[in-house]
């Protein structure tokens, strides 16, 4: 039951963040959620008397874009033109 909690409070944020999970797989004590942009593995690592311990693993999917996809372009996209020339 809190292994179930918890892939709630997993996928309630990553609602929140506006991902859209692709696929959700449970295998064991294991859940993956594979989302456009990351992949979530929660692993149960321990269960006894009510209380339970978990594993979060986040992944990125692809490479690391801080400046976005167009790249850095501190003067826009036509580039630097002087006295508009």
């Amino acid at each position: 039951m809190r292994f179930m909690v918890c892939l709630g409070f997993l996928l309630a944020t990553t609602a929140a963040n506006a991902q859209n999970a692709t696929s959700v797989k449970r295998e064991g004590d294991t859940i993956t959620i594979t989302g456009p942009t990351t992949t979530t593995t929660i692993t149960q690592l321990s269960h006894s008397q009510g209380s339970s311990s978990y594993t979060t693993t986040i992944s990125r999917n692809g490479s690391y874009q801080p400046a976005g996809r167009g790249g850095y372009r501190p003067m826009g996209s036509g580039g630097y033109n002087p006295m508009g020339h």
